[in-house]
């Protein structure tokens, strides 16, 4: 009985191992769900910074941001180097989607709404 039983606990074992993975989506999937985010009311701003910018007011840019139901993801730009790394599918669908997603953002409350929310944030983080 008891060598049922461990046969029969390896053999889910290895079962669970070997579900399926997640198809990885390919660029244009991953601009179709951002649209598909979007339209549904999920805004996310992504936000590049070189290392050297001033970051001293991100929290307050993000905390007005999300007072208008936007959320907020900083993501550091790296300077360029002379090795060449070959991008991953993960990491160019999630460019894809992010790309997509700003230019959502951008069409519906315009550039200058950002610009002036940093101005904001400036302002309030000064005071």
């Amino acid at each position: 009985m008891k060598i049922v039983l461990i046969i029969s606990f390896c053999f889910l074992s290895i079962l669970s191992c070997s579900e399926k993975k997640e198809a990885i989506p390919n660029c244009q999937d991953a601009e179709k769900l951002a649209k598909s985010d979007f339209e549904k009311g999920k805004y996310i701003y992504y936000v590049y910074q070189d290392l050297t910018d001033d970051k001293s007011f991100n929290k307050e840019f993000s905390e007005i941001l999300k007072s208008k139901n936007i959320k907020v993801i900083y993501k550091t730009k790296y300077p360029p180097s002379c090795i060449i790394e070959a991008e991953e599918k993960l990491e160019k669908s999630k460019k894809c989607y992010q790309l997509m997603m700003n230019l959502e953002m951008e069409a519906k409350f315009g550039n200058p709404f950002f610009d002036s929310i940093r101005i904001e944030a400036k302002k309030t983080h000064k005071n």
